[in-house]
């Protein structure tokens, strides 16, 4: 079958063959073998034609084109397809291709048939191309490629014009056996959990694809999961993984595999991690941490830049992580962190103390009788705290309490401070320390009152404080009183002050205080005698003794004050609460003071003859007339006796002094002109003016305490009456007109009435009482002995109190420490005293030069020399005294001196050891003599609770301190003041009186009341 157009089938082909082989044709060795086909690099499918090379080389890498002659004809029978050719009018180009399918490499002989034609070009389809001259040659090409590949020929004639005809032949190339498998991409990165699709070829050995065999893919489960399709899913797990992906193919007998690698990235980043996430480490010692930011899943992401940050305390540390530990101990637990952007990790940090340096244990505040348990605090040489170190305790200070080895500590029962009254020890190291134990009070279950009872006079005044007491008598600080009156005697505020009225009696339930401390209420009553109006005088009703008596102003309750004391003349102090007399002395008269019962009496002149002692109305001054010049005169002189004054010098007799109201003036009796006279001392001007001038003896005048007016006594009729005048001496009134002796008058202190002595003889002297103008008179005395010098008594002041006044009965006490060095403690803070008129001791109370002693070691003199038990001395300068109590602050310009803490003479109980400090000579060394609390006394006259010591005092220990067991100040010992009642013994003025008056002292004050 012939097909007319480009293409001739095959029929045809094979016949030209046969024809050309029967003419006898050239054969293959005709056929120049120097014409290879030149390779093109055109693309497959490309239909442009390249210019043939003059001359066709050999194709690389086996892919070959030959032109040799042609020396066979193919027969019929030959499997050569048809050959399509373009017939051209008188040119007709021919090709045949044998064989045209195979497998690569396929080698495939093309035969030129073509007629009529002196040129060929030859397009193998495969983008290789050839030229030959000549139609008798065989052309050989080898294909690698797969594929159908169409075979142009290209037959020309040349001439002009030329003329060119076209033949085709198609050629099969299949794929060679399987030689490889390709997998794309052969590596790929991806990130967590991302997917890709791969792409699997098997090819043969010319990289064709050999499509319908079986293809197998897997993978590691950490890297990800893949399916047969290629697609395959990332894993958490980052990294790089070679051969992460295999493919396998099977072609019959063969098959081959193939891998890809897989990078699998970090996601975004989650957290940071530092390892180790806690260390436990020495001081000063070196630690490297490693840190890495990681995604999700904890994938490092290796290329985060962390920055490293420590706790300050905890050391230092390197941006590499390096970590130096300071000098602080303890636990940090962010102590080093490591962070990116926002996200940080951070590590505990353990730091070990060093070893043990130093003990050390807080103070103890406790309550009393309370238990607590202890805790040292034990250190090393940077002061961190090491826990678990073995403490054993053990007490110095039994009054402190008692402990247990472990720290259990039970308190004592009273409430003070006690200084290193336990000890602590680490036994390990031979580590010591003392501990200071404050014992508080507990809780309320008592109320005291102050002063428990108190004497007063008619609308006088007196503060009552409470104070509040818990089981063992210790005084609850800081609790509010509400105050109660129990009797209607008076009015009571709500701050515990108290106004007697106007009816005398004892109650022993007056005052009620309640405290109330949370949901406990108590309460304590204390008792009041509101004494009547009384009036004191002399009288010789015993057996002719004379001695002073205190009576009702009525006459009733007769009370002897002084034995056999002979007092010629007397006073009151103005508070009502001590009286001032004369003493009969062998030849001499000296003046005392003492109580308004007689006790606790003072002696206030040592030398002549004194009498007539007169307290004046501001209570700073007594004056009297004596002798002490050679002849009789008026002195003034303080309430202590010291710096007596000579108010008068006159060799007449000048007698009977008496005070005017505001105390700047004394009237008194002098016989300077002949006969007894009342004149008037102006103690500012010094002036001295003369009130009366009349015949007979005018003495003792008496000032008005309200009025200015002047009563005397005067005999110028013969027999002594009573005379009033006013202060000037003017508008004299005779009060009273009888045939008998009417003397030493005295005004009430309201200023309305007269007492005075009255009676026919010396020895029937009676006291009576009048009115400010004679009428009214009353006797008050009835008896046949002599009474007279009566004086009406002001009404009494109360007490002055503070905290410390309080008596707390059955309160717990210290008990007595063995041991203590006194003398090497206490002892430093005694000092010796010396002044013109002698030498004493006081002691040291504040370390900036403060020094407490006695007023009569220092009442008269202008320098005062200090001496230290160091030898050291210093010039003292006194900064106040207290006149009734016999105290003084004296300051030296030094500091940081040792010094002594006033205590609580309550907690020293009846039978405790005390101790008396001073300096028995100058020169001499620090003496202590030991002895026993014997009793406490009270002495309402001058407000002291007096500690009452076995055997008398040495006038060398007067100033100093009365020391307890503890070194604590309980007192001051004082060798001047004396109860008549009470003999063999020795007296110290109470730390708790000094307390109620120390501070007017230090701010200057000179007491006398």
């Amino acid at each position: 079958m012939i097909k007319l157009g480009p293409l001739v089938t095959v029929t045809l082909v094979a016949l030209g063959l046969a024809l050309l082989a029967a003419c006898g044709g050239s054969d293959d060795s005709q056929i120049n073998s120097d014409l290879v086909s030149q390779v093109s690099s055109v693309s497959p499918g490309n239909t442009s034609f390249p210019e043939p090379s003059p001359t066709p080389k050999a194709a690389a890498d086996g892919l070959k084109s030959a032109l040799v002659p042609a020396t066979t004809i193919p027969t019929l029978a030959d499997p050569t397809p048809a050959v399509e050719a373009t017939p051209v009018p008188g040119l007709q180009a021919q090709v045949a291709a044998t064989p045209s399918t195979g497998q690569a490499p396929f080698e495939v002989r093309f035969t030129n048939l073509s007629v009529n034609a002196d040129g060929f070009r030859w397009d193998f389809g495969d983008g290789a191309t050839a030229a030959t001259d000549s139609a008798n040659q065989y052309a050989y090409h080898e294909y690698t490629k797969a594929g159908v590949y169409e075979v142009i020929l290209v037959a020309t004639t040349s001439g002009d014009p030329q003329a060119t005809s076209m033949a085709t032949v198609v050629v099969d190339v299949q794929p060679g056996p399987l030689h490889h498998v390709d997998v794309q991409p052969l590596a790929i990165t991806l990130g967590v959990g991302e997917q890709h699709e791969f792409r699997v070829s098997a090819l043969d050995r010319f990289e064709n694809l050999i499509e319908g065999l079986t293809i197998t893919l897997r993978s590691d489960s950490m890297v990800g999961k893949i399916d047969n399709q290629g697609r395959f899913r990332a894993g958490t797990q980052a990294g790089v993984y070679e051969s992460a992906v295999v493919v396998e193919v099977v072609q019959g007998s063969t098959t081959k595999t193939a891998t890809a690698d897989i990078t699998i990235q970090p996601g975004p980043l989650d957290k940071v991690i530092v390892s180790p996430n806690r260390v436990n480490l020495n001081i000063g010692q070196t630690h490297q941490f490693h840190a890495e930011a990681v995604d999700i899943h904890g994938n490092s992401l290796a290329n985060a830049r962390l920055t490293w940050q420590v706790d300050a305390e905890a050391g230092s540390i390197s941006q590499k992580g390096l970590l130096t530990t300071g000098t602080k101990a303890g636990t940090f637990d962010f102590g080093v962190t490591a962070a990116i952007l926002s996200e940080e990790a951070s590590v505990t940090i353990i730091v070990n103390p060093d070893p043990p340096a130093a003990l050390a244990v807080r103070s103890v505040v406790v309550e009393a009788g309370e238990t607590v348990a202890l805790q040292a605090l034990v250190v090393d040489q940077y002061d961190n705290q090491i826990y678990g170190a073995l403490v054993s305790w053990t007490v110095h200070d039994i009054n402190a309490g008692l402990i247990a080895p472990t720290g259990l500590f039970t308190a004592g029962q009273v409430a003070r401070s006690f200084e290193s009254a336990l000890r602590a020890q680490v036994d390990s190291v031979g580590l010591t320390s003392t501990v200071d134990v404050t014992i508080v009070p507990g809780p309320l279950d008592r109320v005291v009152i102050a002063p428990e009872h108190v004497k007063i006079g008619k609308e006088k005044a007196q503060q009552f404080l409470g104070v509040a007491v818990d089981q063992f008598g210790n005084a609850i600080p800081g609790v509010e009183f509400v105050w109660d009156q129990v009797a209607s005697i008076g009015e009571t505020g709500a701050d515990g002050w108290f106004v007697a009225g106007s009816q005398a009696g004892v109650y022993k339930q007056a005052v009620k205080g309640t405290a109330t401390q949370g949901d406990i209420v108590r309460w304590g009553v204390a008792g009041v005698t509101i004494e009547p109006d009384r009036i004191a005088f002399i009288s010789g009703q015993n057996e002719n003794q004379r001695d002073i008596y205190v009576m009702n102003r009525d006459g009733s309750n007769v009370q002897r004050v002084t034995t056999g004391a002979n007092p010629q003349a007397f006073s009151w102090s103005p508070d009502g609460k001590r009286i001032v007399s004369d003493l009969a002395f062998f030849d001499q008269r000296h003046i005392v003071a003492a109580n308004d019962d007689g006790t606790w009496e003072i002696l206030l002149t040592e030398a002549g003859v004194n009498t007539d002692p007169i307290w004046s109305p501001d209570g700073q001054k007594i004056a009297y007339s004596s002798t002490d010049g050679g002849y009789w005169d008026i002195y003034v002189m303080d309430v202590d006796g010291g710096n007596p004054t000579r108010i008068t010098n006159h060799p007449a007799r000048d007698v009977n002094p008496a005070w005017s109201p505001d105390s700047s003036k004394l009237a008194f009796a002098s016989d300077r002109d002949g006969n007894l006279e009342i004149y008037v001392a102006d103690l500012t001007t010094k002036r001295i003016t003369r009130l009366t001038n009349r015949p007979g003896s005018d003495s003792h005048p008496s000032w008005s305490p309200r009025s200015g007016e002047i009563v005397f006594q005067s005999d110028q009729d013969g027999d002594y009456e009573i005379y009033r005048m006013n202060a000037d001496g003017t508008e004299v009134v005779k009060l009273t007109s009888n045939r008998i002796d009417d003397l030493t008058p005295w005004w009430s202190p309201d200023g309305q009435r007269i007492t005075y002595a009255s009676g026919a003889e010396a020895k029937d002297l009676e006291i009576y009482t009048m009115s400010r103008d004679g009428d009214d008179v009353t006797r008050l005395t009835h008896n046949q002995h002599v009474d007279l010098y009566p004086r009406w008594a002001p009404r009494k002041d109360g007490v002055e109190v503070n905290l410390g006044s309080a008596l707390i009965l059955d309160a717990s006490s210290l008990m007595d420490v063995e041991g203590q060095p006194l003398e090497s403690t206490a002892g430093k803070a005694v000092v010796r005293i010396e002044t013109r008129d002698g030498s004493g001791s006081g002691f040291i109370i504040d370390p900036a030069g403060l020094i407490l002693s006695q007023n009569h070691l220092i009442k008269e003199v202008g320098a005062v020399t200090v001496y230290l038990n160091d030898g050291t001395s210093y010039v003292g300068s006194v900064v106040g005294r207290d006149l009734l109590r016999d105290l003084a602050v004296i300051r030296i310009e030094a500091g940081g001196l040792p010094w002594l803490k006033l205590g609580d003479v309550t907690l020293a109980p009846v039978g405790s050891k005390i101790w008396m400090a001073g300096y028995p000579a100058a020169g001499a060394e620090l003496l202590l003599t030991q002895g026993l609390i014997s009793a406490f006394q009270f002495d309402p006259g001058r407000n002291i609770r007096w500690v009452q010591t076995e055997g008398p005092v040495a006038t060398w220990n007067s100033g100093g301190p009365l020391l307890d067991s503890h070194g604590q100040v309980i007192g001051l010992v004082n060798s001047k003041s004396f109860d008549v009642s009470i003999r063999g013994a020795g007296f110290a003025i109470s730390a708790n009186t000094i307390g109620l008056y120390l501070e007017r002292l230090k701010a200057g004050e000179v007491i006398t009341k």
